[in-house]
């Protein structure tokens, strides 16, 4: 029987964490991350409801090998990944390579993803690609003698922009911001710049200067935002955010009944931003709160999603197909 699963984060602590995403234990770094979507090893996401509760994601697919749909075999790992992120300082400034240089190169994947603001305080603001183009030598003269920051384009953000960060885009989350994370499922990260931050124990993290030479994209960035407008649907509004090969995402902002499809070629996550809501499938029947993902395995069937505050906003996440 097809059944919506809700799912508990893993929650993960970063020196630049937050408070918004829980309490950690005495000692801790504050959480950064809410793992919501994983089925990693190293931080799963644990299924809280239903004939499963109690198994991690990774788990759960293992007992049901089809629920991930024929789509998701695009990777030999379960292909996505999904976060919360609350930044109370920046991140480092980071790149990813793309899969080919990750293969060349020893990894098995490189890494594409996209952002959505869910909160962010006044005067926050991403670092995205760079204000002027540079040559790889002048890319690391600027990193070496710490101008690489004035460098960065700025792009000031509020609830609801949503930027879809290629492989190559040097990238950093300013301070100040809670938004959602779509990713292929991979860590393989560059660290550029770390604005000369020391962990607890007085250490500086890694750069990797080299690797990032040879994968940045040294240029501006030009528009990074959702690729069409929204469209009407019965129910409220649906609009495509972006799409990788690993990941597919809308956002359903809804004030009544909406029908969303499921398929039997990919899972779909829910994961609600705004609001709350009742969703049915077949005969079973859950409420969905803000901050909480949903995993429906792939089967096909349709969701009937209603807001019970009058409206909700989710985003939509599946694994598109690869066909031309």
């Amino acid at each position: 029987m097809q059944e919506m699963i809700r799912l508990k984060p893993a929650l993960v602590s970063k020196i630049w964490g937050g408070t918004r995403l829980g309490s950690p234990a005495a000692g801790q770094d504050n959480y950064g991350e809410a793992w919501t979507l994983s089925a990693r090893d190293d931080y799963p996401s644990i299924v809280d409801t239903g004939s499963d509760a109690g198994k991690t994601l990774v788990e759960y697919l293992v007992a049901h090998p089809s629920a991930a749909g024929s789509n998701a075999h695009v990777m030999e790992a379960f292909p996505t990944l999904i976060k919360f992120i609350d930044a109370a300082s920046p991140l480092s400034v980071q790149v990813h390579p793309d899969d080919s240089y990750a293969h060349s190169h020893g990894m098995p994947y490189g890494k594409t993803e996209m952002w959505v603001i869910v909160d962010a305080d006044p005067g926050s603001f991403l670092y995205l690609g760079l204000r002027e183009d540079m040559t790889p030598n002048e890319f690391a003269a600027a990193i070496a003698d710490n101008s690489i920051e004035e460098k960065l384009n700025q792009v000031p953000v509020k609830p609801g922009d949503v930027f879809f960060i290629r492989a190559g885009l040097l990238h950093a989350i300013g301070g100040g911001i809670l938004l959602a994370e779509v990713q292929q499922n991979s860590d393989t990260t560059y660290r550029v710049y770390d604005f000369g931050r020391v962990d607890s124990h007085g250490k500086t993290r890694e750069l990797h200067i080299e690797q990032a030479k040879e994968v940045a994209l040294l240029e501006q960035p030009g528009y990074l935002g959702a690729p069409v407008h929204p469209s009407e649907v019965a129910g409220g509004t649906r609009q495509l955010l972006g799409q990788g090969t690993c990941f597919r995402t809308e956002r359903w902002i809804l004030n009544d009944t909406a029908e969303l499809p499921i398929t039997d070629k990919s899972y779909v996550a829910l994961m609600m931003l705004n609001g709350n809501a009742q969703a049915k499938l077949g005969e079973q029947i859950e409420h969905i709160k803000t901050g909480e993902t949903w995993f429906i395995p792939a089967g096909n069937a349709t969701v009937h999603v209603t807001p019970t505050d009058g409206v909700c906003t989710l985003l939509y996440v599946c694994v598109p197909s690869q066909e031309a």
